[in-house]
């Protein structure tokens, strides 16, 4: 009548043979950290422009420096968005995937 524990358990999207690999909280703060620090690195140019203007231009640093600021964000939201944390999570969970089945 009803399903065996071992019917119920089984996942029909995951093949029998394969074992699960997820990454753990640890590693995916690590993935994050690694996305910043690349996207810092990546855009290091608008940054140190919107630094310069912001150190010039003080009280008025919203006006004047707009464009610079716009310059920045898009490059940074471009460099740490969900596609690029998905990227490197992907490959830390293919690279964990090979050392365990060394």
């Amino acid at each position: 009548m009803g399903k065996t524990q071992e019917e119920t358990m089984n996942n029909p999207f995951i093949p029998q043979d394969s074992k699960l690999h997820a990454l753990t909280r640890a590693e995916e703060e690590n993935c994050y950290k690694d996305m910043k620090a690349k996207a810092l690195e990546y855009c290091q140019l608008p940054i140190k422009d919107f630094v310069s203007c912001s150190k010039e231009h003080n009280v008025t640093v919203m006006w004047t420096c707009r464009t610079k600021l716009k310059e920045m964000n898009n490059c940074l939201n471009e460099k740490t968005s969900q596609v690029e944390l998905d990227k490197l999570m992907l490959a830390k969970l293919a690279k964990k995937k090979l050392e365990q089945s060394k």
